[in-house]
């Protein structure tokens, strides 16, 4: 019996109970809709790129000299200054090199003071005495034709000179001659004897001028074989290691071994590549300097009253300014915002599967640029600054909604007086630049700062209802 009473008052419980629920009205918009505040700021829409962090400059080391690997002082990472020793090679090689061409300069040397010798001989003895013959000739010449005229006149008067004595004085005479013309050809064989021996002296010389040479660049790969730093900055990478052995650079093809890498880090920069799409904008957000024809191409467009053709509210107010800056992120240090300028944009383009870019080089100039030294060679995304508007009232994106007649605009809650119920209310508006996330308000009646808009409709108004 008792389990029966209790049965009953259950069912009347629960009869009561779904009698009132049945005539309540129970709201749960609450738990649906969602608002926001309209509110004031500043919009840009960058645009972007990934680059890849860069020092000033990276200083490929090879070696001059050959040899072994005997000593590496510094390690990857360390910071060195201009000089300083990064690799002894052992010297047994190179010094064997110094020895042989101090023996070359020794016998080149030599052989220029016995071509000198040759030369002088030729032109001072040999030619001398030619010339002594010849003029001993000469005379003897002289005479001989003095008697022969004599002879020939006494012949001739019938007084005394036989035919046989005219005869005579008569061969003498063209015997001096011939021997005459013969000191005169030895003369011209000895001019170029002298001429082939003054060639040997020029030759001599160059050979000899080529081994002090070769002694020079032995000496100096012998004082290369300790490698030492072209510049300050921080050693990048080292190839080699101890007991490696290198071939210097005059003995191959490829300039020598690769030993080291030392990178100038006083200035870090990051080069990326923007479409062809957005170069145009890129270019007047760059100092004149930075653009393709530098400022003198930058001044004939002032000249002609060219002006960008780039929305970006007074940012690029006129053509000298210094640049706009350009933001640098890294994902190593994601809680730090790096900046710079652009520093150089290439007229020469890259295209790939039709894809055109342009390289832009970024020199970081924010304090904590630094930073990047440490992660060189990683990837950065940029964000150039090409269209912004600042103090502009902002609208979420998630607020935009169509309206009745399909226009855009906002849903604005205000409270009913009569219901004293929030309900909201359409207002078409008119939008500007928009990033994703907000967008400017150009004009919307009643939408100011501080307004509140629903982001979310209410089940009553959902997307359905809007629609219709």
């Amino acid at each position: 019996m008792k389990k029966w009473i209790i049965i009953l008052v259950v069912a009347v419980l629960i009869y009561i109970g779904w009698t009132k629920l049945s005539g309540a009205r129970v709201n749960l918009a609450f738990l649906q809709e969602k608002t926001a505040i309209v509110g004031r700021g500043d919009l840009t829409i960058p645009i972007t790129g990934t680059g890849e962090i860069q020092p000033k400059s990276r200083s490929v080391i090879k070696p001059e000299a050959s040899g072994e690997v005997i000593e590496i002082p510094v390690d990857p990472g360390q910071m060195v200054t201009a000089g300083q020793l990064l690799i002894r090679l052992d010297q047994e090689e190179e010094q064997r090199n110094v020895t042989r061409a101090k023996n070359e300069v020794a016998r080149a040397s030599a052989t220029l003071e016995q071509q000198k010798l040759r030369l002088q001989e030729r032109k001072t003895s040999a030619l001398a005495q030619i010339d002594a013959r010849i003029k001993g000739a000469e005379a003897q010449i002289e005479d001989a034709e003095f008697s022969y005229e004599k002879t020939k006149a006494l012949f001739d008067s019938g007084r005394g000179a036989s035919k046989d004595e005219l005869t005579t004085v008569k061969a003498r005479y063209d015997q001096l001659v011939a021997q005459l013309d013969g000191f005169k050809a030895d003369r011209e064989q000895a001019e170029i004897a002298i001429g082939l021996s003054e060639h040997d002296v020029e030759l001599a010389e160059k050979a000899f001028e080529i081994a002090e040479t070769n002694l020079r660049d032995a000496e100096k790969r012998l004082r290369e074989t300790e490698i030492r730093s072209p510049i300050d900055g921080m050693v990048s990478k080292i190839n080699v290691a101890v007991g490696t052995i290198v071939q210097g650079g005059k003995t191959t093809f490829t300039g020598g071994t690769e030993l080291a890498v030392v990178s100038d880090i006083s200035d870090m920069y990051v080069q990326t590549e923007v479409s062809d799409a957005d170069i145009g904008a890129v270019m007047w957000l760059a100092q004149p300097e930075a653009r393709p024809g530098g400022l003198e191409l930058a001044q004939k467009l002032a000249d002609d009253d060219v002006v960008p053709l780039v929305s970006t509210n007074s940012i690029v107010p006129e053509l000298g300014m210094e640049g706009v800056p350009v933001t640098v992120m890294v994902d190593s240090f994601r809680d730090q915002e790096f900046t710079g300028v652009i520093e150089r944009i290439d007229p020469e383009p890259r295209k790939a599967q039709n894809i055109v870019t342009y390289i832009v080089q970024i020199r970081v100039t924010s304090k904590n640029r630094m930073m990047l030294a440490l992660v060189p060679g990683m990837q950065a995304d940029v964000e150039f600054t090409a269209e912004a508007v600042t103090d502009a009232t902002l609208i979420p994106h998630e607020a935009i909604h169509r309206g009745p007649n399909d226009e855009l605009g906002v849903y604005v809650r205000e409270l009913d007086p009569e219901t004293k119920e929030h309900k909201p209310r359409f207002v078409s508006c008119r939008f500007g630049l928009d990033n994703g996330l907000y967008a400017e308000l150009v004009e919307g009646e009643g939408v100011t700062s501080g307004i509140e808009v629903y982001t979310k409709l209410p089940p009553r108004l959902g997307e359905d209802d809007e629609d219709e």
